[in-house]
Order: structure tokens, then sequence, then C-alpha cells
């Protein structure tokens, strides 16, 4: 059925095309001034779907960018990193993901487009213990 490119809550949409980057922008500004992902559902007439998409995504890559569909992801965790993130938990076995996330970009071990997801830090981590 053609509905004229609206979804259920009257946003404009394109199926099987990404949502603008300014929406995506204004997504991302909304739940960081506190808004809460089902208002900003209904605010921008995205499904609450997409916007947990978007919110999970800019949480864990620091990116609003649409992903690729079926892409593989590149793999971050080299020798080195791995290394690094190692000897970061020896030195101070109380440190978070996220500061170890930090800590790597702060050392030059890895720059925005090469340090590993929070998420990738706790998998190594759970793999390592």
């Amino acid at each position: 059925t053609d509905n004229n490119g609206l979804n259920q809550l009257g946003g404009k949409f394109i199926n099987g095309r990404p949502l603008p980057d300014e929406v995506r922008h204004k997504i991302v500004h909304l739940a960081q001034e506190g808004v809460r992902p089902c208002e900003i559902s209904r605010r921008m007439k995205v499904s609450h779907g997409c916007v947990s998409k978007i919110l999970g995504r800019f949480f864990e890559t620091g990116s609003i960018k649409p992903g690729v569909i079926g892409g593989s992801k590149p793999k971050v965790a080299t020798g080195s990193v791995v290394q690094n993130i190692a000897a970061y938990k020896l030195e101070n076995p109380t440190m978070f993901a996220w500061e170890i996330r930090e800590r790597l970009l702060k050392d030059g071990v890895c720059n925005n487009e090469t340090v590993p997801s929070v998420s990738s830090i706790n998998r190594l981590l759970a793999c390592s213990v």
C-alpha cells in the first residue's frame, strides 16, 4: 500500500532510505536535553524503534550516520589495542570501559575512527577474565 511517504505518526519517510542527517541531529539534541525517546518519537514523527536505534548508535559510536545494511564492521580491536586495554586494566582493575575508551584516545593508541565502542571493550574484558 502506498501511503504517500508518511509513517503511522504522520512523518515523512522514503522506504529503505535513512532519515536525513538534520532529523538525526535533532533527535540526538533532544535526547541530550533530557527529552525521553517516546516524546522525541511523537515530536519528530519518527517511530520509537528508529529513535532508539539512532540514539543507541550515537551513544555507542558518537556518530549520527546510518549504518550500512548487511555490511561487516571493521575489526578495531587490533593486537596493540587489546594489549593496551589489558595493561590499563592491570594498572587499574576498577577502570570502566568508557574510561578505557577515553584513555585509548588520550594516549593516542586510537583516534575517533579506530577507537572501539564501549560495548566492544566490555566484550574484550569479559573474554580476558
